[in-house]
């Protein structure tokens, strides 16, 4: 695969190109999907191909194919440099201005103890079979549904810059749902995906199993369970619910690309403008978010990103205040950066890399604060795990967050559950309301495989990890009508 990259490299440059980089992709994803006691899907897929992007005259040209052939990667080369030109003829500046990245040579593979794709199938659908039937045990429960998916991305990239990089990245993720039924009424229980880039040893530890029954119990009590009362509420957020509003909140508005406005698509744009940048108050001042594309098994840990710059780790906000961006290597210079922060990552051979939310998580209290100091502290308020529905602007201020599970908190102490809780505020006034944050024992890296955007759409995925944090008189309503 190096050679084949090279001739890319080898013809762009004879072309004349003012840069040029080849991205070579094995892919082989591993599905499986289970409804009750029934196999639904069970998908092992392999695909290869490659993309060349150049850039000349200051506009970019990009072509695509499947046939991963000498000649074929000649011909795709020329297609991309024509398209380079044509687009350069619609500029009116000088376009694009690739930041600076040292030249590197090497090999990143994800770490892994067990080859998730060497355990066997039968071994896998069995495994979701004992999870669907502990679940259909439990009185009430009508539906179950668990899932699997293995991952294994095998890319080799170069550039006319002189890098030449492979990166074998392993990602493993399972979870299950039960839906219960009583007296007229439905609710679900999730036990919810935990995505890492680790090996099988992660699906084992996950403990799938062990967990069915108690989560399809807690699927039947949420039907019996009181609304909560609307109203200003102290809220404790564990880190599988803090994980989609880190996502949603701080993760799209600190995308540089979409500060800058050159991303308006999936939920618009950011108010978190660069003039902003060193000065404006995000949040509390515990409120501290570092980016880190080096963090061990995180969804975005790939060694280099897909313009072949270095994962790095960055402060986004520290004590509440806005530092920095995800950047590329395109958006870097337009505010005076000299280097991008690796933040380019691409779906597919078949698309151009584009600026992605890093591995970005909100940090922990160095003091031992576990959760239950933190529910100590509160009068009158909510406990909330899990992810549910969400809703955020088109400039990432106003939102509401659900979640999965819910319990009163009553004078210091946790009570009893509660039901469709769906919490509103407004970005900064949310994060300024945080007050306390648990240690690293309570810290979760969750985090997510699905995050969309662009047109036409990709997915890629980060780690939003989090700790346990109070958040003072937040506006919660009833999700649901009795």
């Amino acid at each position: 695969m190096k050679d084949l990259c090279l001739e890319a490299i080898n013809t762009a440059k004879k072309l004349g190109v003012d840069y040029a980089d080849i991205r070579i992709i094995n892919q082989r994803n591993q599905e499986i999907i289970l409804m009750d006691l029934s196999p639904k899907e069970i998908a092992d897929k392999e695909s290869i191909g490659f993309g060349v992007r150049v850039l000349k005259n200051g506009a970019w040209g990009f072509a695509s194919s499947s046939l991963v052939t000498k000649d074929n990667i000649d011909s795709i080369t020329k297609k991309a440099y024509e398209v380079a030109l044509a687009s350069a003829k619609t500029l009116d500046d000088k376009g694009i201005i690739l930041a600076n990245e040292p030249v590197h040579k090497g090999l990143f593979r994800t770490p892994i103890e067990i080859d998730p794709f060497k355990v066997d199938i039968n071994d896998k659908v069995n495994l979701l079979l004992q999870v669907n039937e502990k679940i259909l045990r439990v009185k009430h429960i009508v539906k179950a549904f668990s899932r699997m998916r293995l991952t294994r991305r095998d890319q080799f990239f170069a550039s006319t810059e002189g890098s030449l990089i492979e990166t074998d990245i392993y990602t493993v993720n399972a979870g299950y749902t039960a839906v219960a039924v009583k007296g007229g009424d439905s609710q679900d229980r999730s036990f919810q995906d935990y995505p890492l880039n680790k090996g099988w040893e992660h699906i084992q530890s996950l403990k799938l199993v062990e967990n069915a029954e108690r989560i399809a119990e807690e699927a039947v009590q949420k039907i019996d369970a009181d609304f909560p009362k609307a109203g200003k509420k102290d809220l404790v957020l564990n880190p599988s619910n803090l994980s989609l509003t880190i996502h949603e909140s701080v993760g799209h508005p600190t995308e540089l690309d979409r500060v800058l406005g050159y991303e308006a698509n999936y939920a618009g744009r950011s108010f978190a403008t660069t003039e902003k940048m060193g000065k404006f108050r995000y949040g509390s001042e515990k409120v501290n978010f570092v980016a880190d594309n080096t963090l061990p098994s995180g969804l975005a840990t790939t060694g280099y990103d897909d313009e072949g710059v270095k994962c790095q780790k960055w402060d986004i906000i520290k004590n509440g205040i806005l530092l920095d961006y995800s950047s590329t290597r395109e958006v870097a210079p337009l505010i005076g950066e000299k280097r991008s922060r690796g933040s380019a990552r691409a779906d597919g051979y078949y698309n151009l890399p584009i600026n992605r939310i890093p591995n970005l998580s909100l940090q922990w209290s160095d003091e031992d604060i576990t959760p239950e100091d933190l529910i100590q502290g509160v009068d009158d308020g909510i406990l909330i795990e899990g992810e549910g529905s969400y809703s955020i602007d088109q400039m990432r201020l106003n939102f509401q967050f659900g979640g999965d599970l819910f319990y009163e908190i009553k004078n210091g102490k946790k009570g009893k559950m509660l039901r469709d809780v769906i919490y509103q505020s407004i970005t900064p006034e949310f994060w300024g309301s945080l007050d306390a944050v648990s240690s690293d024992k309570f810290w979760e890296p969750r985090g997510f495989t699905n995050c969309g955007k662009g047109e036409p759409p990709q997915t890629a995925q980060m780690t939003n990890g989090a700790p346990y944090a109070r958040f003072r008189n937040i506006n919660v309503i009833r999700g649901k009508n009795e």
